[in-house]
């Protein structure tokens, strides 16, 4: 859906003449992810709205985005799966974080994410088999993980102690998530490099 439309307003912009032929697939990559990121920040938004944490759902997805742009993780085969998993990742995170102010689970919570801190340092960054990193790119990618895990995990030291739960929950689950997401896409890779070895 949303790689059809980038498309659409690609051919658009081809027709007039703004661009070439040269630049469409990197127009149409461009705006697939400017869409995407824009789609799934309002129904962040909308969700919040619905479960009464608005600011905490938008810090959940800086959060998340942040991380998930240089960690890397799981990617679905197809376009319209990674639509419904990521919208339901959306979701659950943000009902986590709804049921955060209703139940003090924040040291479990707290113990939850030093695993997920653990796991995304070691895993990060995780490319796909379709588009490798280089190694001087492994490296880069690394390092901005590392310095983004920092701060997240800074924000939840300082959070916690001080009881800013408005900034502590979303950044644990946006942690959570993505942890889950490069343990998910680690596991997807082993049968995938077999057969490359093979």
């Amino acid at each position: 859906m949303i790689n059809n439309l980038s498309a659409r307003l690609t051919d658009k912009l081809l027709s007039k003449g703004s661009i070439t032929e040269d630049e469409r697939e990197l127009y149409i990559y461009g705006l697939f992810m400017l869409i995407s990121q824009l789609l799934y920040l309002v129904l962040a938004c909308i969700f919040g709205l619905l479960f009464q944490c608005f600011i905490e759902s938008i810090a959940f997805y800086i959060a998340f985005q942040f991380i998930r742009r240089y960690a890397g993780g799981y990617h679905a085969a197809t376009e319209t799966r990674c639509e419904i998993l990521s919208t339901l990742s959306i979701i659950a995170s943000i009902g986590i974080i709804k049921l955060s102010k209703i139940y003090d689970f924040k040291t479990i919570l707290l113990f939850i994410t030093l695993v997920s801190v653990v796991l995304i340092f070691f895993l990060c960054p995780l490319d796909t088999p379709e588009k490798p990193l280089s190694e001087k790119e492994f490296k880069y990618f690394r390092k901005i993980s590392w310095i983004i895990l920092l701060v997240i995990s800074s924000i939840i030291i300082v959070s916690y102690f001080f009881k800013f739960n408005i900034l502590f929950t979303p950044c644990c689950v946006s942690l959570i998530l993505e942890s889950i997401l490069l343990v998910a896409g680690k596991i997807k890779r082993v049968p995938q490099e077999k057969s490359v070895k093979n």
